[in-house]
């Protein structure tokens, strides 16, 4: 019975984002975009900062613009790291 529940529901994809630069929530929206237009499943996209405080939200925002801004070359060895 469970698994013939599972075969009758859309798969559901959830898209997780950081509005800390345009850049983040940009490519979410293309995701979501694009799932959506493919079809066949439930899309949610959720800015992931809306759900801690105010505080640790600023601190984030200036910490990466920061290192944008101040040391590319350290945020792409970064993202090359945790990729």
């Amino acid at each position: 019975m469970i698994n013939s529940l599972r075969l009758n529901r859309k798969p559901r994809v959830l898209v997780l984002s950081a509005s800390s630069g345009a850049g983040h929530v940009r490519a979410a929206q293309a995701l979501e975009k694009a799932f959506r237009a493919h079809g066949g499943c439930t899309v949610e996209h959720v800015d992931t900062l809306e759900y801690v405080s105010k505080i640790f939200q600023r601190l984030y925002d200036k910490a990466y613009i920061g290192m944008v801004k101040r040391a590319p070359d350290l945020m792409g060895l970064l993202y090359e790291l945790t990729d």
